[in-house]
């Protein structure tokens, strides 16, 4: 636990704040501009685009995303701190916020990505996880099976979708 006076308590508080802010907009920037230079998330992106098309769609998205995270987090760590603090201070700011927050701040807004990723698993993997993995039920009552249950109990999961969308 690293011990703080008040100034310093107000001072990482106000710098977590700053970069929150930073990183929503910067999250808002990149998602619309990624949404115009992809393609949507609709009929023609599923039925008409080939798998390499939408794997390679979906990895170069990733990778703007990556590039872009690690050059972002990257010039922060370098900055000083908005408002002044100790260096062992700045660094847990800067990695709070610049790992956990933007992670959130970016996939708040890439609902396409989101979804593309979930119909390519499901494509790819749905038919194999269906067949290892119980459909019916629920973990949490430990109701879980591969048959559907002789009830017609309306908590039933097995009127979930197996391609997970």
């Amino acid at each position: 636990m690293v011990r703080m006076n008040y100034r310093e308590v107000s001072f990482v508080s106000l710098n977590s704040v700053i970069l929150a802010i930073f990183y929503t907009l910067l999250g808002v920037f990149i998602s619309f501009v990624l949404y115009h230079l992809f393609d949507s998330f609709d009929d023609k992106w599923k039925n008409e685009r080939s798998l390499l098309f939408k794997l390679t769609d979906v990895s170069l998205e990733i990778g703007i995303l990556s590039v872009i995270a690690f050059w972002s987090a990257h010039v922060i760590d370098l900055a000083p701190p908005f408002l002044p603090v100790r260096r062992q201070l700045d660094i847990l700011v800067d990695g709070y916020i610049s790992g956990i927050f933007y992670v959130f701040a970016i996939f708040v807004f890439m609902d396409e990505l989101t979804s593309k990723l979930k119909y390519l698993f499901s494509e790819l993997f749905g038919t194999h996880f269906a067949k290892l993995f119980p459909s019916h039920g629920s973990i949490i009552d430990f109701s879980l099976s591969y048959t559907p249950r002789k009830t017609n109990d309306k908590n039933d999961s097995s009127e979930k979708h197996q391609d997970g969308l």
